[in-house]
């Protein structure tokens, strides 16, 4: 019997094109295909054919688009994401890092993004980067109530009125409560304090003047606010006043009568007068036969003053008049003032 010898075909080295996109191996009676990282044996098993691995899993590339290469794959990244060295993968662009974002201050780093912000007082613009002042005292005009507002860099400062003072941050202006403050600030009165001020409710008698601080007496007699009358005189005093009746009148000084001197005896007329009385005084009048200013009267010489007093006889002084010393053969009259013949 006669024996044949049968030997390996290499496929591989007949047929060039086996096992294309990988590696062709030689195996006894056969062959098989060693495919890269990447590719999978065709339906054939005679080639190497692309895994499109985008197509296998949704979860490649998170923050990107997967795009098939030949043998793997690559990450398109979205903005705000940048691949990983092996472009597998996506990950945040820390742009605060870059020149700060280009924000004006403050650079807030987020997934994919970033976020620009101002310091207080400051204002993001419309270019969401950079920052302005906040005029505070314009956008808030009652922002120091008691007070004006002064607009600075990132912030204001009150400037307190009279009657108000400034909180320790100089935010605000505080009503200073002036009763509490000072208690003898309405000395004869009552204290009531008001935004930025105060009142004095004064006792009676007294009032606030222009010009004063408190509570200051009212001076009935000068302005007229007293009862005393028209023959009477007002004495001011603290809270109050009284009243007296004039020299030559008498009363309580509210009611006033006539005081007659002539009658009371206490006038200063000559006993050679006559007492007159007058509303609140009296007058006096020498009696005739006397002269003077009725206080002081003095007897009048008539025979000194009429030589041709007492014809036929002498004439003879006498206080508050004269008579007559008739001549032998002339007797005088019943008032002794002339000479007659028997």
């Amino acid at each position: 019997m006669m024996m044949k010898n049968c030997m390996d075909i290499d496929e591989c080295e007949r047929n060039p094109l086996l096992c294309r996109g990988g590696k062709c191996l030689n195996t006894e009676g056969s062959f098989q295909c060693d495919c890269p990282l990447g590719h999978e044996l065709s339906s054939s098993r005679e080639e190497c054919v692309d895994i499109n691995e985008c197509s296998l899993s949704d979860n490649l590339c998170r923050n990107g688009k997967c795009v098939n290469v030949i043998g793997m794959y690559q990450c398109s990244c979205n903005p705000g994401y940048q691949a990983t060295p092996d472009k597998q993968g996506c990950i945040d662009i820390d742009e605060c890092m870059i020149m700060n974002g280009g924000c004006d201050t403050h650079c807030s780093n987020s997934e994919g993004s970033y976020e620009c912000s101002c310091s207080d007082g400051y204002a993001l613009m419309p270019d969401m980067r950079s920052c302005a002042d906040i005029d505070e005292c314009d956008s808030n005009p009652d922002i120091c109530d008691g007070g004006q507002c002064i607009n600075i860099p990132g912030e204001y400062r009150c400037l307190c009125y009279d009657g108000f003072m400034a909180s320790v941050d100089m935010k605000i202006c505080i009503d200073v409560n002036e009763c509490d403050l000072n208690s003898n600030i309405c000395m004869f009165g009552e204290c009531e304090n008001t935004k930025g001020s105060f009142i004095c409710h004064c006792q009676l008698g007294y009032s606030v003047k222009k010009g004063t601080t408190g509570c200051t007496d009212v001076d009935e007699c000068e302005i007229g606010a007293h009862n005393c009358d028209m023959h009477g005189l007002c004495f001011n005093f603290p809270g109050s006043f009284r009243c007296s009746c004039k020299e030559g009148w008498i009363g309580n000084g509210i009611k006033c009568i006539d005081l007659d001197e002539c009658s009371n005896g206490t006038h200063q007329c000559s006993i050679n007068a006559q007492c007159v009385n007058a509303p609140g005084s009296y007058h006096c009048t020498c009696a005739e036969g006397f002269t003077g200013d009725g206080f002081i009267c003095s007897d009048i010489d008539e025979c000194a003053e009429n030589i041709n007093l007492c014809d036929n006889g002498q004439c003879l002084n006498i206080p508050g008049g004269y008579r007559c010393e008739c001549e032998m053969g002339f007797t005088s009259t019943s008032n002794s003032r002339t000479c007659q013949g028997n």
